[in-house]
This record gives C-alpha cells, structure tokens and sequence, in this order.
C-alpha cells in the first residue's frame, strides 16, 4: 500500500490512481465533486455508467468537445517538444478520457474527482491550483475545458512551474472574452445558471477568462503565444455550460531560458 512517507496515511484513492489532497482541502474538494457530478449528470455529460466520458454521454454534447481534442492531439504531434515521449499533465481531466486521445504520450490525469483508474494513465486526486508535480518536469501542460476552473494567473503560473523549458501550454473551449466587462456579464450569467441549478456554491469554482488578462499572465510568466483564438461564446451555450459555436483554443511554448 503507497503511503504518505511525511504522515503515514495511504495516498491510494478509493478507485485506484493516487490521493494527493491534503486533509485540509479535501471537505471542500469532496462538496465541488459531488455537486459537480450531479449537476455533469443531469446536463447529459455523464451517461448511465456514471463516469463522465464520450460513450456515456449525449454524443450532441461531446461531437464538439472531441473535435476540440483531436485537433489539440494534432496540434502536439506537429510541435515537438523536446522530448521523444512527452510527459502531458491533463490537468482538471474530469473523467479522464482524454488521455486516450493523447497517443505516444505518458498522461498524468489531475482532478479533484474520484474517478475509476485507466491502466495507460497516472490518475491522481489533486488540486489544480498546486500540482503536485516537481518544477520543471512535464513537456506538456493539457487543459481541456479546464482551464477557467482557476483564476487565470493561478493556472498559468502553474503551468509555467511545473514545465520544462520549450514545453508547451495547450488549452481548449474554455470562455473567453475579449474585455473585463464581458467577463464580468458572462460571470454574473453562470452564477444565476448554478444558483438555478441548485449549487450556487460551483460559481466560486467557475473563472470566465478576459483574453486582455490571460495575454498577461502568459507572457508575465515567459510564454510565446502560437495560436490564441478566443472563440464566439454563444450566450445561450454557455449559460448551460455547454460548448460555444466556435471554441477557444490556446497553444503557448515556455521560452527557453540561457
């Protein structure tokens, strides 16, 4: 059995992978994935199984989200980054399925769900605003739909820790606006969705991106800037928080330092 070398307890999870939340943490880990569970559910993003995943899902829901991936995929396989087999941290993964679109990689899946371990990933239970990964040791920094799940300048700043020179950032179909007023309508408009929902606590988790400041964080924190394309936020879409008609999409290279 693994344990805490610094407390004893196990750090096994209750379905397999690895439990990193610190006992202080977890309450509250514990009340975000049982509210968002019930709420992934009754939108139709988890199916029957119970596991949020493309198989259980409506396919309506999940066609846009994989199109978004697989074009994420082919993004990595055209920019190297170094390493012949990357390490990708899936950092806020929910279900964890899309490690397996992440071919020739070894995926490390980071959420704060308890989900069923995959025998190709390394699923771990943990906090995205402080990854438990040493600085400077994953090539890839992967956030599909996650990204807006902390302030922006937590995230990127991670992400910047935890990668190693020339890795890069890769991130889809989060919301984005492009002014701080935007951001502020788009907030109040989820807060009323959860609110409605029956989990007004969930707002406090959900982070609607201004382009203006994620320009700054990344380049704050020594990023190059690919590809930023914010996407068209259809009002309607996301106050279900489903997909908008077109999706952002984010590549950034952590710049090589002397």
């Amino acid at each position: 059995m693994a344990e805490c070398k610094g407390c004893g307890r196990s750090i096994v999870a209750a379905r397999g992978g690895l439990d990193l939340l610190d006992d202080e943490g977890r309450p509250a880990a514990n009340l975000f994935a049982a509210q968002y569970t019930a709420l992934r559910r009754r939108e139709g993003w988890i199916g029957a199984d119970g596991s949020e995943d493309p198989d259980g899902g409506e396919p309506r829901l999940w066609r846009g989200r994989i199109d978004s991936v697989s074009r994420a995929a082919a993004a990595l396989s055209n920019r190297r980054t170094g390493a012949e087999r990357p390490v990708v941290v899936d950092v806020g993964s929910g279900g964890g399925w899309a490690a397996r679109y992440l071919r020739d990689a070894d995926v490390i899946a980071i959420d704060l769900l308890d989900i069923d371990s995959r025998p190709d990933v390394l699923q771990v239970r943990a906090d995205m605003r402080r990854l438990p990964l040493r600085d400077s040791t994953v090539d890839v920094a992967f956030y599909a739909a996650s990204l807006h799940y902390a302030p922006v300048s937590d995230a990127i700043g991670e992400a910047a820790r935890v990668l190693r020179p020339g890795g890069l950032l890769v991130a889809l179909d989060s919301p984005m606006y492009g002014d701080r007023r935007r951001q502020a309508q788009a907030e109040a408009r989820s807060a009323a969705y959860y609110a409605d929902a029956g989990f007004p606590e969930l707002a406090a988790h959900y982070h609607p991106i201004d382009v203006t400041a994620l320009r700054a964080a990344l380049a704050g924190e020594g990023f190059d800037v690919l590809q930023l394309e914010a996407g068209a936020s259809a009002r309607g879409s996301w106050e279900r928080l489903g997909r908008p008609r077109r999706s952002s999409f984010l590549v950034a290279r952590l710049v090589l330092t002397a």
